[in-house]
């Protein structure tokens, strides 16, 4: 099969042999899949990793021992975890100390015609939930794990860092959450992609501070600036993952009671709900769909300051 791999150095798109589901696993067929920033970081040296790229898809069963499964159009946990560690034990499988995680550490990736991922892993993607909505479940149900972490008031503001892809994400999911929302951003016309009307857009740091400031932007300075506007005893969202080292003054957050939470992976089974009842509806997000066949120019596209989602199509 074909795949789109990262040796450390260097991009390639290599045949290689097709993956073999290993017992508790299911062979998908792969139709659709995103680049994300973390794709586009792990290039950049943020995480040694080595293999075949990519996190985010919708695919079909090919094989499984569950013949129930097979033909079933799924998305998947990135996640796959031991079940005996004592992160697993007390319920926190995503903090396995012995996960891999598809495309990004210990295990190969979406970019490519077929990968293996836990049966347990799975959730059925609706029929009426196209392919090119359906790869948007997994950054969707990271940016639904904001929601999981923090007790939202109506009452109160939510300011959002970054009007990229996973900037945007956040903020709809919140706004459709029924939350009063702030985009901080360089794009206001990514406003009308969103098709929600409780979103207020600024493009410089506004003279309110908020109680729940999630940041990003997915670069470095976006802390200074979410630390900035974080109310006291407020609560600091990092989805930032980028290259290099972050320096900061922890006076602020000392003086100020700031919780800082960190926040990764989300609930992939709500991310499809919401995505099947129209409820959120990224389609806007889309910038171009490449062949798998050109994966490594839709890297590049996905590389060019201000471009949005790019997908890989590999096959219907």
């Amino acid at each position: 099969m074909k795949a789109l791999q990262w040796d450390g150095d260097s991009l390639a798109l290599n045949t290689v042999a097709k993956p073999i589901a290993k017992p508790g696993e299911v062979l998908v067929r792969l139709t659709r899949a995103g680049i994300c920033n973390t794709d586009l970081e792990i290039i950049r040296g943020y995480y040694p990793f080595s293999g075949t790229l990519g996190h985010e898809f919708v695919g079909i069963v090919d094989e499984a021992a569950n013949p129930s499964l097979i033909g079933k159009r799924v998305v998947s946990d990135i996640n796959s975890s031991c079940h005996h560690c004592a992160m697993c034990q007390a319920g926190m499988p995503h903090h396995c100390v012995n996960r891999s995680a598809l495309g990004i550490h210990g295990r190969d990736g979406a970019f490519a015609e077929f990968l293996t991922t836990p049966e347990e892993n799975l959730v059925i993607v609706p029929d009426s939930l196209e392919d090119n909505l359906a790869v948007y479940a997994e950054p969707l149900a990271a940016a639904l794990e904001i929601q999981e972490q923090v007790n939202f008031s109506r009452h109160e503001g939510v300011l959002v860092i970054g009007d990229g892809k996973l900037g945007l994400l956040i903020t709809m999911s919140l706004a459709q959450a029924g939350l009063e929302v702030t985009l901080l951003g360089h794009h206001p016309h990514r406003l009308e992609l969103l098709g929600l009307d409780n979103i207020s857009f600024c493009s410089s740091a506004p003279d309110l501070k908020y109680p729940v400031v999630i940041e990003a932007t997915g670069n470095p300075s976006g802390f200074a600036t979410a630390v900035q506007l974080t109310a006291p005893r407020g609560a600091l969202v990092l989805k930032s993952t980028y290259k290099g080292n972050l320096e900061f003054n922890p006076a602020p957050l000392v003086v100020n009671e700031i919780t800082l939470l960190g926040s990764r992976c989300g609930p992939m089974d709500k991310a499809v709900a919401l995505l099947a009842d129209g409820a959120i509806n990224p389609a806007g997000l889309t910038e171009e769909i490449f062949p798998l066949t050109r994966a490594p120019q839709a890297i590049a596209r996905a590389n060019k300051k201000g471009t949005l989602k790019v997908l890989l199509e590999m096959g219907s």
